[in-house]
Parts: C-alpha cells; structure tokens; sequence
C-alpha cells in the first residue's frame, strides 16, 4: 500500500448538524472539492469531507448520509467498534472545553502497556452517536 493519507467514514443522519458539530464543536473544515449534495438538502446518499486544520492532506472525516435517525445510545466506554482518536497535548483542557460546548465527555481513562507507557482517554459520541476517543499519550 502507497498511502498519502486517511478518509474515516462515519454515518450521518443530518449531515448539517454533523456538519456543525465537527466545525464548531471539533475545529474541522470543510473540503468543498468532495461535497456531494444530493437534492440540495443532503438527502440519502450526500457526502461531506472535513479535514483538520494543520493535517487536510493526512486526515480526514467523510460524512455520509446513510442513515435515517441516530444511532442508538451506546455507553462509548463498552461499545466495540470503530471510535476515531484524536491525540491531544492536554486531555483536561480538551475535556474541560468539549463539556463547555455542551458536549457529554466521559471520565478520563488511564491504560498502561505492556512496556509501562502510559495513556489517558476520554470517549465522547457526535449527533449521531459515532463514538469518538480524545487520547493524551503520556509517555
């Protein structure tokens, strides 16, 4: 594989107020030149790539509309599946400002490895209750 980046695809069932969530809650922009707007109102099928400022060539989040309501409410601190990490210098403060954005952020998880390095987490879930990891590697 010649890799050049990552797209993670995540499920929407509004994609204008996903489309919020990850611009103003998360920082993302928007990257006009992969919109897909089906019916002009983002019905079925519509996409929407957000890149993170600093990394738009290396990562990105595409928005798909293939749902029709959110997903059911998971525990995000149980649930399997894909939870799309972001690493941050400062887990407390990232925490401290997703809640004052109204955002319900879990309790901050510590997970040592086999080799004794450390790192915090705390889970926290978009409108449509994709799970979503803030991780601060410690060591």
């Amino acid at each position: 594989m010649n890799e050049t980046g990552l797209v993670v695809k995540l499920s929407s069932s509004d994609v204008l107020a996903s489309r919020h969530f990850y611009t103003e809650i998360l920082g993302f922009v928007v990257d006009e030149r992969y919109t897909i707007n089906k019916g002009g109102c983002y019905l079925n099928e519509s996409y929407l790539q957000l890149n993170l400022p600093r990394l738009e060539s290396n990562i990105a989040i595409g928005l798909y509309k293939d749902i029709d309501a959110p997903m059911p409410k998971q525990d995000p601190d149980t649930t399997p599946g894909t939870a799309p990490t972001f690493l941050v210098a400062d887990i407390k403060s990232v925490r401290h400002s997703l809640i004052e954005k109204g955002v319900s952020v879990g309790e901050i998880i510590a997970n040592t490895s086999d080799k004794g390095f450390i790192d915090y987490f705390a889970f926290f879930q978009d409108p449509d209750n994709n799970t979503l990891v803030v991780r601060q590697n410690i060591n």
